[in-house]
């Protein structure tokens, strides 16, 4: 009888090289953006939810570890992102009721597919069919989440948010160059970068970035990154990945690559219209709800307009 299925904290290169999307006829760049939107959706419900950032960090990894054993075509990144994120919670021990997380996808739903906002005690009929599909949805994609996992999700993800205080405490930083690598290690959840390389050299590289940006001089001789095991070419390789996030596109909504579309009608009652909203004025209202805009409940998006995207040169002709 075959034993269980091997797990890795940085999948090997024989699982990289080619996805189950892939294989299913899934070109890079669609994939790409199906994982961002995915993980994006994370982020923003996290927030919604006054989670810590540990969680829907824990979350975006169970994403990017999904879609190297699941293709797109089999499930779309909207559900795979609840389900992610009611079952991170409950990995760091700070679950969420169904109830209050189906909520917030669900409101999410309507603003960013049909450019409506709800009143908050419309967000779910909790006695209605809606309810109960989406519950199956979650309960269904955790299900096969934790089977592809090997039901082993506490040792699949390593965060490189442990290491990257302690590496600026011992480079003798500031707290600002800290919370500026903080940022960058939270953005680089948007990719696969979780699954792809170490937990310590994303640390290095939103390190190194984050020096970039505040002109911060670290020891070259030796290279100070080398006192942490990373050597130059990772560094300089996922400091690109991460800065290429920010060349993408806000996306407010993708529809699913899935054969059917669980999406595709709007199955809303019409005496419901008269307590929605415009998009542009929800934009007005609900300035808690922004895509892109919120990283973290504790820290600033380093997604905001503020790194020249000209450094992707500079990081390019250095390696």
């Amino acid at each position: 009888m075959a034993g269980p299925v091997p797990v890795y904290v940085v999948l090997p290169a024989s699982v990289l090289a080619r996805s189950p999307s892939s294989q299913d006829g899934v070109d890079p760049s669609t994939e790409r953006r199906h994982r961002f939107f995915g993980c994006e959706l994370i982020q923003e419900a996290g927030v919604l939810l006054r989670l810590p950032q540990v969680v829907m960090a824990t979350a975006q990894t169970l994403l990017q570890r999904f879609y190297y054993r699941k293709s797109l075509r089999q499930f779309d990144a909207f559900r795979v992102a609840i389900s992610c994120l009611f079952l991170a919670a409950k990995v760091e021990e700070r679950p969420k009721r169904i109830k209050d997380v189906l909520s917030v996808f669900y409101a999410m739903f309507r603003r960013r597919k049909w450019k409506r906002t709800v009143v908050p005690h419309q967000l779910v009929d909790l006695d209605g069919a809606t309810y109960s599909q989406w519950r199956m949805w979650l309960i269904m994609v955790e299900r096969q989440v934790l089977i592809d996992m090997g039901f082993s999700v506490y040792n699949v993800t390593e965060h490189p948010h442990k290491y990257v205080l302690y590496y600026v405490k011992v480079l003798d930083g500031s707290s600002k160059l800290a919370q500026q690598a903080w940022g960058y290690i939270n953005d680089s959840l948007r990719s696969d970068l979780c699954v792809r390389y170490s937990a310590q050299v994303i640390a290095c590289a939103a390190i190194f970035l984050a020096s970039r940006f505040l002109g911060v001089a670290l020891p070259e001789n030796p290279p100070w990154y080398s006192l942490f095991g990373v050597d130059k070419r990772q560094l300089y390789a996922v400091s690109v990945a991460i800065m290429e996030l920010y060349k993408q596109e806000k996306i407010e909504w993708l529809e699913p690559l899935t054969e059917t579309n669980p999406f595709a009608v709007d199955d809303h009652p019409v005496e419901e219209q008269a307590v929605v909203e415009t998009n542009e004025e929800a934009c007005a209202s609900n300035e808690k709800i922004k895509s892109g805009k919120e990283i973290s409940p504790q820290e600033p998006s380093s997604f905001e307009a503020h790194f020249d995207i000209s450094n992707i040169n500079y990081l390019e002709a250095m390696e």
